[in-house]
């Protein structure tokens, strides 16, 4: 799975809305490289891709108005606990806890997101 690059079309003109947006897109890339670097279950690669693609898209639509932050963060919730975790497939990478932990902690502060290594 290849990370999302940041690209100047993706800036909303707010410079807040680019600094959380920008910080969203970096926290997700990291999850990204997490995901590259342990052997995982395809189903948790599915809700990265689709997650990740979702985001894209999002950005790609409407960047001068999106708040990709707070669309992410009503997705988010929906995702959460991920079901991978413990399925039948899981292969206990560990993947799966940091991802939530990063889910959670972007929840509450956006920003602090990236303060999680994987």
């Amino acid at each position: 799975m290849r990370p999302i690059r940041w690209i100047s079309r993706y800036r909303s003109g707010d410079a807040e809305t680019d600094r959380r947006n920008r910080a969203f897109v970096d926290c997700l890339n990291s999850l990204i490289d997490a995901a590259g670097q342990r052997e995982h279950c395809q189903e948790l690669e599915d809700v990265i891709a689709q997650f990740s693609a979702e985001a894209q898209q999002l950005l790609e639509a409407h960047p001068a108005d999106s708040d990709l932050s707070a669309a992410s963060g009503r997705r988010l919730r929906a995702l959460l606990p991920l079901s991978p975790h413990g399925s039948a497939a899981c292969r206990q990478c560990g993947l799966c806890d940091l991802a939530q932990a990063k889910i959670a902690v972007h929840l509450e502060a956006p920003a602090r997101c990236l303060l999680i290594q994987p």
